[in-house]
C-alpha cells in the first residue's frame, strides 16, 4: 500500500457528481502534494447530425467547458494545489479518459463521478465511468454522492 499518487486527473462533465469528484481531487492533491490534472471532454456524438452541420453546438459546448475548466482551474490554485493542468478534447470520452489524456498527463490515478449522464443518454451511449473502470491505463477512484 505505499502506493503515494504524484499525478491525480480529475474528469469534469458539468455534473454534481463531477464537482464532488473535483473536490475529492483536490483534496487529494493537496494531502500528497501531487499534480492536478482537469479534463473536459466536449462529446460529438451526442450532437445531432442535423444540427450540428454548421458546429453551432460544437462551439458552444467547447466555449462552456472552456469556461468550465478556466472556473476550477482557479479554485485549485486558490485551494493551494501546486500544480494544475487542463484538458478540453472533442471526442468519446470513454476512449480520451480510459487512455488518451491519462497517458499524455502520465496520471497515477482518475477520480470520476458515478454518473453524469441522464437516463437516456446512458442507455444509448452507455456509462463513461463503467467504461473507464475496464479499460483505463491508471488507477480508477470513482465518487459517490452521499
Amino acid at each position: 500500500m505505499g502506493n503515494k499518487y504524484t499525478r491525480i486527473l480529475v474528469a469534469l462533465d458539468g455534473s454534481k457528481q463531477a464537482e464532488i469528484a473535483f473536490l475529492k481531487a483536490v483534496e487529494l492533491a493537496k494531502a500528497t502534494g501531487a499534480k492536478l490534472g482537469i479534463a473536459s471532454i466536449v462529446d460529438v456524438r451526442s450532437f445531432s447530425p442535423n444540427l450540428s452541420y454548421d458546429g453551432v453546438l460544437e462551439q458552444l459546448a467547447t466555449e462552456e467547458a472552456t469556461a468550465r475548466l478556466a472556473e476550477y482551474k482557479e479554485l485549485a490554485e486558490k485551494a493551494e494545489v501546486t500544480s494544475v493542468t487542463t484538458f478540453l478534447e472533442a471526442g468519446n470520452p470513454k476512449t480520451l479518459l480510459a487512455r488518451d489524456i491519462p497517458a499524455e498527463f502520465d496520471a497515477d490515478v482518475l477520480i470520476c463521478g458515478a454518473t453524469g449522464l441522464n437516463r437516456i443518454e446512458k442507455i444509448v451511449l452507455g456509462s463513461v465511468s463503467a467504461y473507464v473502470l475496464q479499460h483505463a491505463i491508471c488507477d480508477v477512484l470513482v465518487v459517490r454522492e452521499k
